[in-house]
């Protein structure tokens, strides 16, 4: 007997969560069709969603930002994306999860620059020096304890490293 590996006849292509939407599905009066650009109902807000992009398109609402609130699943990311996606291909859709900006291992400021980096395609780009070695030697600088007393702080340690090619204190 000979055992084959049987091939898929389905596409492999990543999909992702939203990459039906195509827009807001208006038609030229700003009405919402039943099934258009990948959106199903929720008729009111997509209209409610095409006057904010008249407007942005307008000039009236641009640099403003827009709250979408509601419950979980009801087409607030959908609703977004399909704003992006009336607005053209030069607006970015960067979606934030409320978990990634209140997580306790990173600042809300940092998430929200990241994000706004990313929205504007500005990479940055850090340049860190990294040195290898053995370490020889490690000084703490002391000064008086800003607090009073008799005590002493530690205000940094000068480490000195032991590499290949020299003898490094920093």
């Amino acid at each position: 007997m000979k055992i084959e590996e049987v091939q898929s006849t389905t596409k492999s292509a990543r999909v992702a969560a939203h990459s039906h939407v195509k827009g807001l599905g208006l038609d030229a009066s700003g009405k919402a069709q039943p099934m258009a650009a990948g959106l199903v109902g929720q008729e009111v807000a997509r209209e409610a969603s095409g006057v904010v992009v008249e407007l942005i398109q307008s000039r009236k609402m641009a640099g403003r930002a827009v709250l979408l609130a509601g419950p979980p699943g009801t087409g607030k990311t959908a609703l977004a994306l399909g704003i992006a996606q009336e607005l053209g291909p030069k607006v970015p859709f960067c979606p934030m999860v409320g978990s990634e900006v209140f997580s306790s291992e990173i600042k809300k400021t940092e998430v929200l620059m990241e994000n706004f980096r990313r929205a504007i395609g500005l990479r940055i780009k850090e340049t860190k020096e990294v040195y290898e070695g053995e370490v020889t030697e490690m000084t703490p600088c002391e000064s008086e304890n800003p607090h009073g007393g008799y005590a002493k702080t530690i205000i940094h340690v000068i480490v000195s490293l032991k590499t290949t090619r020299q003898v490094r204190s920093s």
